[in-house]
């Protein structure tokens, strides 16, 4: 709440200002329309496990984890050099309290004195202004304009590449490290897609920048390779940001320490007496380590060799 400064007035008609936000502004609006669709169809079916999952889903994993994420870099602009940052700004500003207030409301129900309190706290529209609780409130229903399933689509792919690039600084154990990211395409509607929110791609992934690679172009050297979908390719620029003599050192030991693993669960479940003697549920189990661990053997070993051409370039 505290990117809505003292005096901040929310608009009670947003539908008419939206085609000019930032995306991220828009998308956010577009999949609170999306969960308050669902929690009113789940409530009115007294379905209350799906409302609340709906209303968690929205909260953690759209607002918090992608748009406030989002929001800083374009809170953070400079005004005076900026000449888009204002009406960026205002737009976001915008954007959040129309989430908060509804996000508020349709968490209500479930949790009530929570709600309350945070609510009491947001800036209102004048139709607002006369309401003393938020349990007078109405309860909040699609909105129309609001929902763009077209650029609900852009993030989910966006997204994708955001996971990808993920898992890799996971794999390699990058914390504060900022590499910059590739991405070659082979589909140009999906290369315009990942330019136009190349910006936001690189802020979710902690990213120094997001490069779309031209067609053909040859992987970039002292890069890691991770697969979006069959038409999307990740390549993680590290040089500069590890060893990789360093790094192949480690990733010996860990394919040795999982190759280890694969033999010791191999050699339980080869004994004679395992299958007639060892309950069903701990076969399963064994299976299910035994697929991780050769699932990480096989990763340490690529990323190995990925270390020893770095290293002989």
């Amino acid at each position: 709440m505290m990117n809505l400064p003292a005096g901040f007035q929310p608009l009670q008609q947003l539908a008419q200002q939206m085609p000019g936000w930032p995306p991220a502004a828009r998308w956010v609006l577009s999949r609170l329309n999306s969960a308050v669709d669902t929690i009113n169809k789940a409530m009115e079916a007294y379905d209350f496990s799906t409302a609340t999952q709906a209303a968690y889903a929205w909260w953690q994993y759209e607002l918090c984890d992608v748009f406030i994420e989002l929001m800083k870099p374009v809170m953070a602009r400079d005004e005076t050099a900026d000449p888009g940052a204002a009406a960026a700004k205002a737009a976001t500003q915008q954007a959040l309290c129309a989430a908060l207030d509804n996000g508020l409301r349709l968490l209500h129900p479930f949790m009530p004195f929570v709600t309350e309190e945070l609510w009491q706290r947001l800036p209102k529209t004048p139709e607002q202004a006369s309401i003393p609780s938020i349990m007078l409130a109405p309860y909040p229903t699609a909105q129309q304009g609001w929902s763009q399933p077209e650029l609900d689509t852009r993030y989910e792919q966006a997204q994708a590449v955001v996971a990808a690039i993920r898992k890799l600084r996971s794999d390699y154990s990058l914390t504060r490290q900022r590499p910059t990211v590739c991405v070659a395409c082979s589909s140009a509607a999906r290369a315009e897609v990942i330019q136009g929110l190349a910006a936001d791609i690189a802020c979710l992934s902690t990213s120094a920048e997001v490069l779309l690679l031209e067609a053909d172009a040859p992987a970039p050297p002292y890069s890691s390779v991770a697969i979006v979908d069959d038409v999307v390719t990740v390549h993680m620029l590290l040089k500069g940001i590890l060893d990789p003599a360093l790094e192949l050192a480690k990733l010996e030991k860990k394919q040795a320490e999982a190759q280890g693993r694969v033999e010791a669960i191999r050699k339980r479940m080869g004994l004679p007496s395992y299958a007639d003697k060892t309950p069903a549920a701990v076969q399963a189990e064994d299976a299910g380590k035994l697929a991780k661990a050769e699932s990480e053997a096989a990763a340490a070993g690529q990323h190995m060799e990925e270390m020893r051409k770095m290293i002989s370039q």
